[in-house]
């Protein structure tokens, strides 16, 4: 999926509109794994399970909340953006810039192009880290990974699904968020289905976790023994 002008130079190349970064040193026997789905599909829990398999994680959620409360230059850019009431005293208000972006598609859009290149800096610095130590299977738990353009950046996606209904209630059990705003915020996500095209893996995840399991452990006897 890597190509390069130079064909013995090791390249992973992130594409997000505009911008476009190209990280050296990612070598090919690190195995790069992407995980995505809709919102409420599981996505984080197959993360996890691959993670006890032996898989490490590079989880963007977790990069977009440290970019969040601590990166001031995008602090500022975000408040510039949308204004002052998107800040709180631990940094960005995700609440109120949420009820802002989920509301207004060219919003997020501004949002995406302020954060994403922060976000692959971030992904290409943990990647680099991870092979210095020699690490076989990275893990990449992206909920936008093909939407923001970085499908070039992993060897194999694991899509993972779940029924409609099913992401709803585990949306709304685990942030408050109402039904109505759930669907919302799935409408502005790629389809499932189109998701499913790009995947190399497909994980069922309406059902018990043992499920889940069972079907995370034969992807795992595949992609740790490249």
């Amino acid at each position: 999926k890597n190509e390069c002008a130079y064909p013995s130079c090791d390249v992973v190349s992130l594409d997000m509109g505009c911008f476009r970064t190209t990280l050296y040193g990612v070598l090919s026997r690190m195995l790069k794994v992407g995980i995505t789905g809709s919102f409420g599909a599981g996505k984080s829990t197959v993360a996890l399970m691959l993670s006890r398999l032996g898989a490490a994680v590079i989880d963007v959620d977790v990069i977009v909340h440290e970019i969040l409360e601590s990166d001031q230059s995008i602090q500022r850019s975000i408040s510039k953006a949308f204004g002052s009431g998107v800040m709180n005293v631990k940094g960005v208000d995700r609440k109120a810039l949420g009820k802002i972006v989920f509301d207004d598609p060219d919003a997020l859009e501004v949002l995406h192009g302020i954060i994403h290149p922060a976000i692959a800096r971030e992904i290409g610095r943990r990647l680099k880290t991870f092979q210095q130590q020699g690490v076989g299977v990275v893990i990449i738990d992206a909920a936008i990974l093909i939407e923001a353009g970085w499908l070039s950046l992993v060897d194999k996606l694991i899509v993972v699904k779940a029924k409609k209904d099913v992401q709803i209630r585990r949306v709304m059990a685990r942030t408050g968020l109402t039904r109505a705003d759930v669907q919302k915020r799935l409408s502005q996500q790629m389809p499932l289905k189109e998701k499913c095209k790009y995947a190399d893996f497909l994980v069922g995840n309406s059902g018990p976790k043992s499920d889940t399991d069972i079907q995370v452990r034969k992807i795992w006897e595949k992609v740790s023994q490249k």
